[in-house]
């Protein structure tokens, strides 16, 4: 029996053209199973997992399957209440188990990419702690809102919320992020200093997640310089993309998909205006910027979808 499904497996990869191939290669990277050694960040105890992040190649650039979730590389350990806001999302579906980042904007919902939700029906969710396998406070949900239009393969409309099973108590490390309520020109932000945090990969040479949450400051550049690098099917007005604010290889990787880009504003107070979603396939300390999926974008959809009132007053 075995033998017989490698010889059919054999006749359809051989008769497959070049532009399947490509497709079967996203489709791998996508569905890995413990296959090469940096999958063993999601296959721990020997259980089969995938990482959850797709990786976005360069413009005319050679794609590989290597798993790139969009962990803080070259970052700074958080302190204790620093970014109360910040989530962990265990995902599971059956034995696979996957880690993902994400915002309390609510004391009931949490904010996190698509891709970080779309193939799973469990969800913890560890709050209130810098340490990965400490949380303050951990619930578990199935109670999950992708956003409909969601593109697995572009990486486009990556959001996903999801609802917990009752309201959070508030404390010093518990607290939601605020969300911007204003719509604004695409490249507003261009220049200016955000942060990203998360427990992801602190380099491409590790093979682990980190257990101690990581932040690091990044620049937002513009999206024409980021279509340069992505092209223009994957860099829209929805994304923003961002490069380390004092050395290029500071950035995100895995580990930290469907984490808080936050802002300073003026008042001191803490804005997320974006969501973090994808890297270069190259790598994630190369320098080519980092993804984001431009929160402002989708309050209609997020007051629609929590029947938040706090959401929906967006201006133009």
């Amino acid at each position: 029996m075995v033998q017989d499904r490698k010889a059919r497996w054999y006749t359809v990869l051989k008769s497959m053209k070049q532009k399947q191939w490509s497709q079967l290669s996203v489709i791998l990277a996508v569905l890995c199973v413990c296959i090469t050694a940096i999958d063993k960040v999601a296959c721990s105890n020997g259980t089969a997992g995938k990482l959850t992040a797709i990786p976005i190649p360069r413009n005319n650039a050679r794609s590989t399957t290597r798993e790139l979730l969009a962990k803080v590389v070259n970052g700074q350990s958080a302190q204790m209440g620093q970014f109360p806001w910040q989530v962990s999302i265990r995902a599971a579906l059956g034995r696979s188990v996957t880690v993902c980042g994400g915002s309390l904007i609510d004391a009931q919902w949490i904010l996190t990419a698509a891709h970080c939700a779309n193939d799973y029906n469990v969800f913890q969710i560890g709050l209130g702690s810098i340490h990965l396998n400490m949380a303050r406070l951990t619930m578990s949900t199935v109670s999950k809102f992708v956003h409909p239009e969601f593109d697995p393969w572009k990486l486009t409309n990556d959001v996903a919320l999801i609802r917990l099973p009752s309201l959070v108590p508030y404390s010093l490390e518990i607290y939601p992020i605020k969300l911007p309520i204003h719509l604004s020109p695409t490249d507003l932000y261009v220049g200016r200093q955000v942060t990203v945090s998360g427990f992801g990969r602190t380099s491409d040479a590790l093979q682990s997640i980190s257990t101690i949450l990581k932040y690091e400051r990044m620049r937002i550049i513009s999206n024409a310089e980021c279509t340069t690098v992505y092209g223009a099917s994957i860099i829209r007005n929805s994304t923003l993309c961002a490069v380390g604010w004092e050395r290029s290889y500071q950035n995100v990787c895995q580990g930290d998909s469907g984490g808080p880009m936050v802002m300073q504003q003026d008042d001191s107070s803490w804005v997320q205006i974006g969501i973090v979603s994808f890297v270069s396939s190259r790598g994630c300390s190369t320098g080519d910027p980092s993804g984001y999926i431009r929160t402002v974008n989708y309050l209609s959809w997020i007051a629609k979808t929590t029947g938040l009132r706090a959401f929906a007053s967006v201006v133009s």
